[in-house]
This record gives structure tokens, sequence and C-alpha cells, in this order.
């Protein structure tokens, strides 16, 4: 698998020269004066330099002078410049030059990022609060519209090509990096020879989509998982699977549901619109994810803008209080009316006067009682606002009617429970097509004429499966799995099927599901998961 192609490094800010090289302290094309390398990849070199007519700090980035006669490097290389230069976007790094150095080294010059990547802050500052994370990865979204708009699918993204620079008044101001192994997808033929081979798979495999590391087509949905890997890592402080290989990511993403972040780590705090948005964009079929990045930045901000809508109800109720101003109004708060309430007379029986005012106001009748006299002490007013307390025999009358209507409710649904339990529970009848779960049907040696395959029935169960799955209902699961299979024999089916067999330790019948596998689909990345914990026999 093909990991990165040279990035710049995770703490620009910081930077110190890594090694002395060959290009430290020269001028490259008469142009940029190279002060110290500050990172290295599998392509070329980064480094720091000066834009020498400018006196402007800038990056260079170099191809390794022993790769000049791979074509297909090169051409990578090519099109990393091209695809960034189709890009002018405020998130996206600009590429300001390209061209060959006198001893014919290729290299590509872009502007100068001053901060932290994103791999530096995650495990730095984790946790991150929720409004951070959101702001952080609507500008990453922002600029893969444009990128996507442009025809330009990244495919290498994660936190460490995740630049963030702290500007005055515009802080965690994000700039997407590295397009060494972008796609471009406009049809144009100018791109050299083909850059991957029939099924090879490149990228970093603990944010590869399903069908990236399948090795399958990709369009713009498979940079939208990535965005959703890296959304759940800023929020559980994890990546979503655990491993100890490329091999076993890749596999995990191909057929496991991760749990969500509060499962997998219950201390982190997360809103519940967030997590389904990250479960939604984690999910197998693009179909079930964000469809653009447009739609996947909207939905996050609508999150954003419901937790800000919360904020001023709390601050208003909780707030400091303001000092009034001569002559103002000043208006009742609950605290305010529990001070001044009346207490309540010794006797339910025992009138008092503020009752005898309150009962008249509250039928309206102010003329029989004339005009009312001035406050004296702990009376009240008229004019006075504040409520006043009511006979204490209608507070008993209440508590008696509601202990009525509560005593009514409950023979009620006794009556309704008892009804429920003595009627005679409908008796199940096994549906005709429904699958045996317990291998002795050999569903494993289906195998239906292609004009007798149902796909979209096939996609329909293999939804319904994902989804037990992910609720760790497994034999629901493996159910529905099973109708899948029965509708369209797909080997990524018989690869989930035999995974639930395998961890339900029927290894026998794991072991026919993947020799299914092995036959339908020999060169696909999971059979090395599949020799690595079931070897042949």
């Amino acid at each position: 698998m093909q990991r990165d192609g040279g990035q710049l490094p995770g703490d620009v800010e910081n930077w110190c020269p890594v090694a002395h090289d060959d290009y430290t302290g020269k001028t490259v094309a008469n142009k940029y004066r190279v002060e110290a390398m500050i990172g290295e990849g599998g392509m070329g070199k980064v480094y720091k330099a000066t834009q020498i007519s400018l006196d402007k700090p800038v990056v260079l980035k170099v191809l390794r002078q022993a790769l000049l006669g791979d074509e297909r490097t090169v051409a990578r290389f090519k099109l990393e410049a091209k695809a960034a230069s189709r890009l002018n976007h405020p998130n996206a790094i600009s590429v300001l030059d390209f061209g060959q150095a006198d001893d014919g080294a290729m290299y590509i010059a872009m502007e100068f990022v001053q901060g932290k990547d994103l791999h530096h802050i995650l495990s730095r500052e984790w946790p991150l609060p929720e409004n951070r994370i959101i702001r952080l990865m609507s500008q990453v979204l922002s600029a893969l519209a444009d990128a996507h708009s442009a025809g330009v699918i990244h495919r290498d993204l994660k936190p460490e090509n995740i630049m963030v620079e702290q500007r005055r008044g515009d802080p965690d101001f994000v700039k997407v990096l590295d397009f060494g192994i972008a796609k471009i997808i406009d049809g144009s033929n100018d791109e050299g020879p083909a850059l991957t081979r029939a099924g090879f798979v490149c990228g970093t495999p603990e944010y590869m989509s399903p069908e990236q590391a399948r090795g399958a087509q990709l369009d713009h949905r498979s940079d939208l998982y990535a965005v959703g890997v890296m959304t759940y890592q800023l929020v559980a402080g994890v990546l979503p699977f655990d491993s100890d290989n490329a091999v076993g990511f890749a596999t995990k993403h191909l057929t496991e549901i991760p749990l969500t972040p509060t499962k997998r780590r219950p201390e982190c705090k997360v809103s519940p619109g967030m997590e389904r948005l990250i479960m939604k964009s984690l999910s197998k079929n693009p179909d079930d994810r964000p469809q653009t990045a447009e739609q996947f930045r909207a939905e996050l901000l609508a999150i954003d803008k419901e937790r800000r809508a919360t904020v001023p109800k709390s601050r208003a109720t909780s707030g400091p209080q303001t000092a009034l101003q001569p002559g103002s109004t000043r208006k009742l708060t609950p605290i305010d009316q529990q001070e001044t309430r009346v207490s309540a007379p010794p006797s339910p029986w025992a009138a008092k006067e503020d009752t005898v005012k309150a009962s008249s106001l509250f039928n309206g009748d102010t003329a029989s009682h004339g005009t009312i006299p001035e406050k004296r002490g702990n009376e009240k007013t008229a004019a006075d606002p504040r409520p006043r307390t009511s006979s204490p025999i209608f507070k008993y009358v209440g508590i008696a009617l509601a202990a009525v209507a509560l005593a009514v409710i409950s023979v009620l649904v006794y009556q309704v429970m008892s009804e429920r339990q003595n009627q005679p529970k409908p008796e199940y009848i096994k549906p005709p097509n429904a699958p045996v779960v317990n291998g002795d049907s050999k569903l494993w040696e289906l195998s239906l004429a292609q004009d007798q395959r149902k796909p979209k029935d096939a996609d329909k169960a293999m939804a319904e499966g994902d989804g037990y799955w992910h609720e760790q209902k497994m034999d629901l699961s493996l159910t529905r799995y099973l109708v899948a299979w029965q509708a369209d024999q797909r080997p990524e089916l018989a690869l989930k099927i035999g995974e639930i067999y395998f961890q339900k330790n029927k290894l026998d019948e794991a072991r026919n599901w993947w020799n299914r596998v092995r036959k339908e689909a020999p060169t696909s990345s999971a059979i090395s998961y599949l020799d690595a914990v079931m070897p042949l026999q």
C-alpha cells in the first residue's frame, strides 16, 4: 500500500533542520535559496526556502534524484502540482511554482504555512470542544468542495495533511496539504502513464474508505469517509478501528461496523447530532454517506447552530444581573417572587385581607370593593404585579382531585395489562423464504445465474445487516446477510458472513464462507487477513 508521498512536518512553527542535505544553503533554479530540510517522504524532500525576488518564505518540495527515471513517479509528482494549481481556495495549499533545477531535479514551490498539523493538536490538546472540531472540519470540507468541483479527489486525507495556523482574529485557520496521490477525474488524457495499476491500493490505511481499500473506482465520497474518520478521531481521541498492520486496518474498514464514539470511549463528550453524523459518514455504502462536501459541511454547521441557540437561554437565567439605571423598571425574577411570597395562614379558613383582594382581582370584581386602600406593611396593591397566595382550600381540593384521577388511571392500566396477559400469544410461523442459519443448507455453495440475481434486494438486506451489526445483534445481522446472499452472491457478503461465524466460534462454517471469498476474489486485500486468522487447508 502506498503511504504518503511526503508532506510538510507536523510542527512547522517550531521546525528545525532534520539533517544536512545537498540543497541546504544552495539556490534552486536561481529563484529559491534553501534554508534547511524540514521533512522527508517517499517521493522527495521538503525544504524551507526563501523566494529571492520577493524575500518571501516558501516551502520547496524536491523529487528524489533516484526517482527521476521512474515515469510513473514523475507523472504523479507533476499531477500533484497540477491538482493543487487547480485549486483557488483559502483553505487549500497554494502552489506558487513548478519546474526543474539546474541538476535536473523537479520541484514544487508552495506557500509556507506557519502552524501545526492536526495530528500534533490531537496528540497534545485532546479533548477538543465540539465547536472547535466543527470549526476545523468545516474548513476542511470547504476546501474539499472546491477540489471536488474542480474534479480533484485528494485520496490521502489524514491529520498530518491538515495544517492549522493561528491568525490574528481568525483562530484555527486550516490548510489542506499534499495532493501527491490526488486523482483528477475530468476525463482528460494528459496525465501521462497510468498512475496506479489495476487493483493497486494507494492512501493511508487508517483513513481509507472501504472502496479505496478494495481497490475499486473512487469518487469524491471516498474523501468524505476520510473526513468522517478524522472527525471520529477528534471526538473520541482514538481511531474507529485498531490494528497492528495496514492489512488489518483495510480489512476492518471493509467488514466491520465501528462502535460509536461514546461506546468506544465513554468519557468523550459529543452531542447526539454529531455522533449520528459521524456514523453516517462512516457508512460502508457511499450512497448512505453525505453525498457532497457541501452537504456534510451544512450538517456540521447545523449542529453548531443548534448548540449556540441554547447558550443565550442559559446565560439569561444564570448570568450576572446588570445594575439598574435610574428610572428603569426592573423585571421580577423567580427569586424575587420567592422572597416576597406571603406565608400561608395558620388555618385554611382564616381569611386575610390579602386573600380577599387576590380573590376579587382573580374574579375581576374590583368595583364591588370600592377603591383599594394604599399598601401598608406587607400588604399588596392591585398595581403590584407580583403573584399573591391563593386560599389553601383550593390547594387541598386540587390535591384530592389529583389523587382520585391517579387512582382511576391506575385501575385502567391494570385492567389493560391483565387483558394483554390473558390473551393467547400468536404462533410464530416461519416465512417460506427464511434462510437456514446453522450451516446445514450449504448456502456458501449457492451460485445463481446473472439474470436470476436481484442486486437491489441484496443491497437492502445487506444495509439492514450492517445496521444490526452496528447494534451488536449478530444473529439478526447474520440472517439479513444470508438473505442478501441468496439475492446476489457477492464476495464481500461471504466475507461478512464468515466473520460472524468466526466470532461465534463456528470455525467450519467460517472456513467454508471464506474459501468462497478466496475463490471469487483471489486478489482481494482481505485475503491476507484470512490467511492470517485461518490458513487455507
